[in-house]
């Protein structure tokens, strides 16, 4: 099933070209890899996939719908990103991870919330613990949590295991990947690793200076010659 349709997406900032063109599309259960070098454009996609910026020109369609037409709290529940410095609330960790609950309006699942902590390796205590107390790695992983928590049907991760350390990265991946597999989420991450990409991924997206430079199955990019992997 076709969930996202990206039509000639373009960006200026400031007079400056930051995304020119982008068309492809996204369909149910992808694993998309987004590579490139610094600067390429990758986050800017992000942020307008969320509706966190508007695009210079072209559209997103989400579900045969502009994502403009969307609220951004109705699109969100739907598109997840969790950002490589994710946003936590002030409040407790458990407040955090209780929200998506009080978003969707149904009642706390605490044995779901526990098994998800279980699955990336934290403890139950870090709960009542201030997000301002938590290591970088574990900011990520309750992020993510609290993102899958929602229920999105497209998670869009931003570097999301930068923090982590390889045995984390790995359950990380882990769980991402049974998500994909037992409540069918399309993910779209951003790496810098290609090594992460080959793990995780079923397809590559590589941006280079705001343009596609490929999009097509891991196993045809990684042994392209005409894309500097």
């Amino acid at each position: 099933m076709l969930l996202l349709d990206v039509v000639d997406l373009k960006l200026e900032f400031k007079g400056i070209p930051v995304l020119m063109g982008l068309s492809f599309q996204v369909y149910q259960k992808d694993c998309i890899g987004l590579l490139g070098s610094s600067g390429s454009g990758k986050t800017s996609l992000f942020r307008i996939l969320n509706l966190l910026q508007s695009p210079s020109q072209g559209k997103v369609m989400y579900l045969d719908r502009d994502t403009l037409s969307y609220s951004p709290t109705a699109l969100r529940k739907r598109i997840g990103y969790v950002m490589q410095k994710p946003h936590l609330f002030e409040d407790t960790v458990a407040d955090n991870l209780l929200y998506p609950y009080f978003l969707l309006k149904t009642e706390p699942n605490y044995l779901v919330i526990h098994q998800y902590l279980e699955k990336v390796n934290l403890s139950e205590s870090i709960l009542q613990k201030k997000p301002t107390e938590l290591s970088g790695g574990e900011q990520q992983r309750i992020a993510l949590i609290r993102s899958l928590l929602i229920q999105p049907h497209i998670l869009l991760l931003d570097e999301f295991t930068a923090a982590l350390d390889e045995e984390n990265t790995i359950a990380v991946e882990k769980m991402i990947l049974a998500e994909q597999e037992e409540k069918n989420v399309t993910v779209l991450f951003i790496s810098h690793q290609a090594v992460q990409a080959q793990r995780l991924a079923k397809k590559i997206l590589h941006l280079e200076k705001g343009k596609i430079a490929f999009y097509g199955t891991k196993e045809a990019y990684f042994t392209s010659k005409d894309v500097d992997v």
